[in-house]
């Protein structure tokens, strides 16, 4: 269906479209002009941007299983930083980002079946999975951040070509199916993990110290709260070039390329798929009802949260500790298997509640987030060349437990926001836009500078769009 782009002042965002790469949507066969971009997906890819910050920074800058180096758990800054980590930011800023990538692809791929153009539109969303394959390589080899997600959204985007023509209660259903056998596994493996690390203890205590259990347990106790010796080693090794390129590519085998990797590509599927279905009803684009971001962050937030607090719940009365006597193996597996369900609903919360704000006229114009959206895969890029160049290079990794560490991402945030913003008002998109732009099309091509000068405005266009 067409309809005309609407501008009122309190929700002109949502029909005011700018210049860009993943965000276009065509205006017709028979429009003038450039292509257009759905504000409301960069603003929530920016939020995503800077949120999926929160939990890498972790990886970039820690040498330990958790980012807390305080026990028993207390009323402080780490557990409270922590328990707002798991209940908020755990998996779900990624799970943000995986939903517009999902978008994404309904936007690029929306001509596939006309005359004349299927072949090509399908020929370039293929190459650009490639490239970001290729870019997911970069990021481990040149970067040295092997905890990307690129290669994984390059793999799991051919997957999504077999459903482009689906119904959104077809992509919700593969969807469910994909996240209930996620969910199965993960109950069956930390079932298994558990047992056998209480058991470990058990033997431990009663003087077996050498049975596969016992080392098990101390392997556990290690990982969590290593001794000096063990940190010096660490961090000695991500703090000079040839060891931190073998940890890294080490990293990113075991996460991508072995059993690990495969299960994330089963979990970017889904939210791709959900993805993709909300882009069809109008969730993510804001063309739905008034009510629905708000009824969407309520159902999110009242199912999500709660089942989020028996995660939060276990790691304050264990300590992080799964050898710990004070919950059983059943309990553990049963936060497992509530962690995709509820990392999907505090996910969809999240997208309505940034949706609601937006509507509402409260984030502004949102400039700087419209800015770090449009650039996505540039700041993700600059990330990481930023906290290697903190950690690595400047010898902080393994310095700061989780309140230090968010403010790392704190200053990451100001630098990327600040370039991002510089940038767009010289050029029409980011450098790795233009570069991913050029091998999807098969051409070089270079960001094309704005006409104007020292404004990152979007253009807007009074053409119909395509919904």
């Amino acid at each position: 269906m067409v309809r005309p782009v609407v501008a009122r002042p309190r929700r002109v965002l949502w029909c005011v479209v700018s210049m860009g790469e993943s965000s276009e949507i065509s205006t017709g066969a028979g429009s003038a002009g450039p292509p257009s971009r759905i504000v409301a997906l960069d603003v929530l890819r920016g939020v995503a941007i800077c949120g999926i910050l929160l939990m890498t920074i972790c990886k970039m800058g820690g040498v330990t299983a958790s980012p807390i180096d305080r026990f028993p758990p207390a009323l402080d800054a780490q557990w409270i930083g922590w328990s707002l980590q798991t209940l908020l930011v755990d998996g779900t800023m990624r799970g943000l980002f995986t939903l517009l990538f999902g978008a994404s692809m309904v936007l690029m791929l929306r001509r596939a079946d006309d005359p004349g153009v299927g072949a090509g539109a399908i020929d370039v969303w293929a190459r650009r999975c490639l490239a970001l394959m290729a870019f997911g390589v970069v990021e481990w080899l040149v970067f040295l951040w092997p905890g990307e997600i690129l290669w994984t959204y390059g793999v799991s985007g051919f997957a999504l070509l077999a459903f482009r023509r689906a119904r959104p209660a077809v992509l919700v259903a593969v969807a469910a199916l994909l996240l209930t056998g996620l969910s199965a596994n993960a109950a069956y493996r930390t079932y298994g993990v558990v047992a056998q690390a209480q058991a470990g203890r058990i033997d431990i205590a009663a003087g077996r110290p050498d049975t596969e259990a016992a080392q098990a347990a101390r392997a556990i106790g290690d990982r969590l709260r290593p001794n000096e010796a063990t940190r010096t080693e660490a961090i000695a090794q991500r703090t000079h070039w040839l060891t931190l390129l073998r940890w890294s590519e080490r990293f990113w085998l075991e996460e991508n390329i072995g059993g690990t990797g495969w299960l994330e590509v089963a979990e970017s599927i889904a939210f791709m798929l959900l993805g993709m279905a909300l882009f069809r009803t109008g969730v993510l684009t804001g063309t739905a009802r008034h009510p629905a971001p708000a009824r969407l962050m309520i159902a999110g937030y009242a199912l999500g949260l709660p089942m989020r607090m028996l995660a939060v719940w276990l790691g304050w009365t264990s300590g992080l500790d799964i050898s710990a006597p004070v919950a059983g193996p059943a309990l553990w597996a049963l936060s497992d298997t509530l962690f995709q369900p509820g990392r999907l609903l505090v996910t969809l919360g999240h997208a309505g509640l940034i949706l609601s704000l937006l509507q509402a006229g409260w984030l502004g114009r949102a400039d700087t987030l419209r800015a770090l959206g449009r650039m996505a895969l540039s700041v993700y890029a600059l990330q990481a060349i930023l906290g290697s160049l903190i950690f690595y290079a400047g010898g902080l990794v393994g310095r700061f437990a989780l309140p230090g560490l968010w403010g790392v991402a704190l200053v990451i945030w100001l630098l990327t926001a600040a370039f991002s913003r510089w940038w767009l008002a010289r050029y029409e998109m980011g450098p790795a836009e233009a570069m991913l732009r050029g091998i999807s099309r098969g051409r070089a091509a270079w960001p094309v500078r704005r006409r104007g000068r020292g404004s990152d405005a979007p253009r807007t266009s009074a053409a119909p769009v395509a919904l």
